[in-house]
């Protein structure tokens, strides 16, 4: 059977090896969907998966293979085996997400490698939901230039004075500050979420 290891170096890995293996065996009948995109993953999603652990041994169980995880003080090692090579490859991508995902605050890396020493070739999760913020943040900014600038237009029109122009500036202002409350909810969502993980 292929094999793969993964040392992830990190002082709370008793408590990453309980939210993986409670995550994966909330699941049941496979991991969720958001784990699972990317065409490396082909779409499949196991069938099965199960779940034990302790405090410093978990089991994860799936129909391609079997990961065992051992926490020590100082990392979170990781055991794949698998039915074939791209059973393992899909493994190592659940299990890559989902360690970098809640311990993305930790900034947790897995490091795969093949038991005789060599680079395993899993692909790293992407590194998009790190942006997530940063657009949402340059989207509200384009946003207000373009209020603001429209509202200097309005105001340069003489015919606009008066009653209208305070209309438009009001809208304006209502829709810059609506997405900015937006922005901040959202951000103060994602650290309390982060936090509770």
């Amino acid at each position: 059977m292929p094999t793969a290891e993964a040392h992830v170096t990190t002082d709370r890995a008793s408590r990453y090896l309980v939210q993986l293996c409670r995550h994966a065996g909330q699941m049941g009948h496979g991991f969720p969907s958001h784990t699972v995109r990317g065409p490396h993953m082909g779409g499949e999603r196991p069938k099965n998966v199960e779940a034990g652990w302790s405090e410093t041994e978990g089991t994860i169980s799936l129909d391609w293979g079997t990961c065992t995880l051992r926490a020590t003080s100082e990392a979170l090692t990781l055991r794949v085996e698998a039915v074939d090579e791209d059973r393992l490859h899909r493994i190592q991508t659940l299990l890559t997400r989902n360690i970098t995902r809640m311990g993305r605050r930790d900034d947790l890396t897995v490091d795969w490698h093949r038991p005789d020493g060599t680079t395993s070739d899993a692909p790293a999760p992407p590194r998009r939901r790190r942006h997530t913020a940063l657009v949402v943040a340059l989207a509200a900014v384009l946003a207000v230039v373009v209020h603001v600038g429209l509202a200097a237009g309005v105001l340069t029109v003489p015919h606009w004075a008066g009653l209208g122009a305070d209309a438009v500036l009001a809208m304006i202002l209502v829709m810059v500050l609506a997405k900015g409350a937006l922005v901040a909810a959202h951000l103060r969502r994602r650290r309390t979420s982060s936090k509770a993980r």
